[in-house]
Formats: structure tokens, C-alpha cells, sequence
């Protein structure tokens, strides 16, 4: 199994700092793959997501000196603890009265399978080869008002569609003392791509634009080129808000 990724994180047209962090680490048939968004509009959302992607730096660096390194599903567990450490500590951080908080969405790959852990609404796609094409879908659910299953027994769907709280986030590292998340793991499969992103990507250029480039990013050879379309298509908006995003192929 190899690996290739790529990605890019910037600060947008009406930012002035950016609040995302990205982190790409891959290894010998392995690797860990992050997009943390820092909560806008909040204290130092930019010290919550770097926290989060410096955290997952230091596991895997000292994952790598370990001559026996634990399985998949004993991963995924050690992965959801770090997370929660590192909600634990930004929340520990903050300064009563004020929310520090980033959303994560983080891709694990190990012996075949992968593992999605997230919190918020940094979101996961993927692409994947299929006899009559590409088939292009959304692994994570959005940590928002609107999802919340209870919500279809109380409102109807126009009053959803129409509510206040539509859009608010109801999860995210760093804003409570218990960190909550959720995980989902599936089966590799040769010529899968992931695509980690913040709302500063998908909320910022259509639907079919990203779908485009996550065909191209599929079926060419590289990654520079599908990441450069999403770029533009995003500042062809006037890009509102940090964007960041990260790809990850499975070639063989």
C-alpha cells in the first residue's frame, strides 16, 4: 500500500489570521491525516487547532520509534484519548467566561483499513473507482443544530430549514470539559482518495467544482492540480474564511 498526499491551508481574502491547522504524516503502510478549523468569531481559535495538530505531531513521532507499534483497533482508541487530551488541555487553557475551541475531522491508515475520527463540521469525502465511474461521497455527518436526530420529532422540516440555531455547531474540541466525537472505520481499497476539509472549502465553491476535482485528483497522477482547482474556485468567491484542505490517495 503507498500513499500520496498533499494539501494546503491559507488565511482567505477577509481573514486576517489563520485559524486552521492541517497535518500530513504518512509512513510505511500507515499514516495519519488531519484538518482542524478554528472556531471564528471566539478567543484564540487559532491556538486550539494548532494544539490539536501539534499533538497528533508528537504521537506520531513517537509512534515511529517504536520497534512494536499497536494494531489498527487499538489505534483508533489511542487516537480518540489524544484527541480528548487535547480538548481536555485547551478547555484547561481558557480563561473562564471565553470559548476556545476547533473542529477536527482526522484519517487514520493502518493494515488495510481506515479510521475517521471527527468533531464539528470539518468534513471527509471520498472518491473511489466504480464499474460505471467515480463515485464521490460524504463520510462525516456535520456536527451541527440541524443534525441532531431528536430535532425531526419536534419540528417540521420548514421550521429546521428556517430556525436560528440552523448551521450552529453542537460539537468541537476545546469549548466543554468532556470531549465527544465520532469515529467510523471501512475497508481499503486501491485507488480510494480522501479529502479532508474546512467549511472555508466546501461552503466556498460549488458542489460540482468539487466534485470535478476530486475525479481529477482520482484518476490523474498527482495532486498539485485537483488541489490548485479547489483553491481557485474557492477565491473565485472572495474566499470569506480560512481554507485548508488535505488529499490522500491510495495508489496500490
Amino acid at each position: 500500500m503507498k500513499l500520496l498526499c498533499d494539501g494546503f491551508s491559507e488565511t482567505g481574502l477577509k481573514r486576517t489570521i489563520n485559524q486552521d491547522s492541517i497535518g500530513m504524516f504518512p509512513g510505511e503502510g500507515e499514516g495519519l491525516f488531519l484538518v482542524s478549523d478554528g472556531m471564528g468569531g471566539h478567543s484564540e481559535g487559532e491556538r486550539a487547532s494548532q494544539a490539536i495538530g501539534e499533538a497528533c505531531r508528537q504521537w506520531w513521532e513517537a509512534r515511529q520509534e517504536r520497534e512494536i507499534r499497536p494494531g489498527f483497533q487499538e489505534t483508533m482508541g489511542q487516537l480518540k484519548e489524544l484527541l480528548g487530551q487535547a480538548s481536555r488541555k485547551i478547555w484547561e487553557d481558557t480563561k473562564e467566561g471565553e470559548i476556545c475551541g476547533a473542529t477536527v475531522v482526522l484519517l487514520w491508515i493502518q493494515e488495510g483499513s481506515y479510521g475517521l475520527i471527527w468533531s464539528g463540521d470539518s468534513r471527509c469525502y471520498l472518491a473511489d473507482q466504480r464499474f460505471l465511474g467515480t463515485r464521490i461521497r460524504q463520510l462525516t455527518i456535520d456536527d451541527v443544530w440541524e443534525n441532531q436526530p431528536e430535532l425531526s420529532q419536534q419540528f417540521s422540516k420548514d421550521e429546521i430549514l428556517s430556525h436560528p440555531n440552523r448551521g450552529r455547531l453542537v460539537r468541537a474540541a476545546g469549548v466543554k470539559k468532556e470531549f465527544t466525537c465520532t469515529a467510523q472505520t471501512g475497508i481499503l481499497e486501491r485507488k480510494m482518495l480522501f479529502a479532508l476539509c474546512s467549511d472555508g472549502v466546501y461552503k466556498c465553491m460549488e458542489p460540482e467544482a468539487l466534485k470535478e476535482a476530486l475525479k481529477l485528483a482520482i484518476k490523474g497522477d498527482g495532486l498539485a492540480r485537483p488541489l490548485a482547482d479547489m483553491e481557485n474556485a474557492v477565491y473565485e468567491n472572495q474566499a470569506p474564511d480560512n481554507l485548508s484542505c488535505v488529499l490522500v490517495k491510495v495508489t496500490e
